[in-house]
């Protein structure tokens, strides 16, 4: 891959200082000229949390290499949905493109050129709008002969996009789904109740919004060969991923030091109906989760 000084990196924290430092080590080895830091704040009824919010953000303090450091800590608690969507909002205020990595999301190294030399060819084409870090493919057979393809998925354990892209992004997703058509392989039951619970204001959450703003937008996303991010946060913890699906299993790790490109800039609908049948699938427990805690949970917060 080329010698570009990595894309501008958004690093976003919490409350967990281990996975941080983790993941800040990495960023560290790839040396961005700009690194964005954002933190929600601390929840008040959370014992100890405002502790481990101020232990997270001190590590911060570590960057030894030249860098323009720029920091959005939020005083008070926004919640996932706020907090993750403003923070890239705040990113994109100052840069044109670059790369976006959770606390929990640990990459490879050449994660970060692979993100920042795509996110110079594509620039340009409005199409392109996400570069993911991750694939749910179980086996090689799609990439015999590039190093990534195009899907209409938008997974985002590390990822990239552009200012241009993100400008389409609601976090109220209503006027996006206006002219498109919720049907499969990228909108299952699952994300299809994804969907109506945001609208309900039932779920903190902010990732279904840019599947949303993408797919009505017909725009492309380009998913590695083998996976660049591993998943370091599943645990009591997290704000969703709490139990570590059994198909994260069958992921490939590695990495990618040479790019070589699709010839077809179109999407590979095998991979994306392969994912669509074995990873998105709605979980038996979505309909209790609806029609039980849900109801519930209302009837108790009045």
């Amino acid at each position: 891959m080329s010698d570009v000084p990595t894309a501008p990196v958004l690093f976003i924290i919490f409350n967990r200082p281990v996975v941080t430092q983790t993941v800040f080590t990495v960023i560290r080895e790839a040396r961005p000229k700009q690194l964005f830091v954002a933190a929600d704040g601390p929840r008040p009824h959370k014992a100890g949390e405002a502790s481990l919010c101020e232990q997270t953000r001190q590590i911060i303090n570590q960057i030894d290499w030249d860098c323009a450091v720029y920091t959005l800590f939020q005083e008070q608690n926004l919640g996932c949905k706020r907090a993750v969507s403003s923070a890239i909002d705040w990113f994109f205020s100052h840069a044109e493109e670059g790369i976006i990595l959770e606390d929990d999301c640990l990459p490879d190294l050449t994660f970060f050129s692979f993100c920042t030399d795509l996110l110079i060819r594509y620039r340009s084409n409005e199409r392109v709008m996400h570069i993911g870090g991750i694939t749910f493919q179980p086996d090689n057979q799609l990439f015999k002969e590039a190093s990534y393809y195009f899907s209409g998925f938008t997974p985002i354990w590390g990822w990239a996009t552009w200012r241009r892209a993100w400008a389409h992004y609601k976090v109220d997703p209503t006027d996006n789904l206006r002219n498109l058509k919720l049907e499969p392989p990228y909108f299952s039951d699952r994300q299809q109740w994804y969907i109506k619970q945001v609208q309900a204001g039932r779920m903190d959450t902010w990732d279904v919004q840019w599947l949303v703003a993408v797919r009505s937008h017909n725009g492309l996303s380009i998913i590695p060969a083998v996976s660049l991010i591993r998943n370091i946060g599943f645990g009591m913890d997290a704000t969703h991923t709490l139990r570590q699906p059994k198909w994260l299993d069958q992921l490939r790790y590695g990495s990618i030091t040479h790019l070589v490109h699709p010839s077809d800039i179109s999407i590979n609908q095998e991979a994306d109906w392969y994912e669509a049948q074995h990873i998105h699938r709605q979980p038996w427990y979505m309909k209790f989760v609806e029609f039980v805690y849900f109801p519930i949970k209302a009837l108790f917060s009045r």
